[in-house]
């Protein structure tokens, strides 16, 4: 049987080996980074998933009858998803109006004005986004339209063709948001 670099680093972690958790941050903390930062995490929330993720690693690495059936980076990334999606669940994070749109993605560098003025700019940005998006996020959030219903209505194959395009459709309002900034 021959030795892949995973498995070189995996035995390196077992002995606790400080240059392998340095690697492992370098190779892999990036793209766990990038995923909890698109979904409602910052720096701090990902650093925090991320050595929850190399925990759970651990663990079950130094059980005997653990096998890696994947690369080590598709094995952190989904630990880390799966540990970000729970604490967003606990947290009760829930997308619940358009409101929440403005508040979470667009706020951060804008003075707000009085309440009207949020509804005006939400509308501004809806404005300029795809049809397609106008319509899947006014379902989302201001007709609170259960996702899988939406999925049924939209001919959705699954939910994570579904979650794929509210993503994107929210990427447009930030893409948006950024070019009034």
């Amino acid at each position: 049987m021959q030795t892949t670099p995973d498995q070189l680093l995996l035995a390196k972690l077992k002995t606790e080996d400080g240059s392998s958790f340095e690697l492992l941050y370098k190779l892999y903390f990036p793209s766990v980074a990038s995923y909890i930062k698109q979904n409602l995490g910052n720096n701090e929330d990902a650093e925090d998933i991320f050595q929850e993720a190399i925990i759970v690693l651990l663990q079950k690495a130094r059980q005997p009858d653990f096998v890696l059936t994947s690369s080590l980076k598709t094995y952190l990334y989904s630990v880390a998803k799966n540990l970000w999606l729970k604490r967003l669940r606990d947290n009760k994070v829930k997308i619940s109006d358009a409101d929440f749109i403005l508040t979470n993605y667009a706020s951060e560098t804008l003075d707000l004005e009085p309440e009207k003025s949020r509804e005006e700019k939400v509308e501004n940005w809806l404005l300029k986004i795809t049809r397609n998006c106008q319509n899947i996020l006014k379902a989302l959030f201001f007709y609170e339209v259960p996702m899988n219903s939406l999925m049924v209505k939209m001919g959705w194959k699954n939910k994570h063709t579904a979650s794929n395009q509210k993503h994107k459709c929210i990427q447009q309002i930030k893409n948006v948001k950024k070019k009034e900034a």
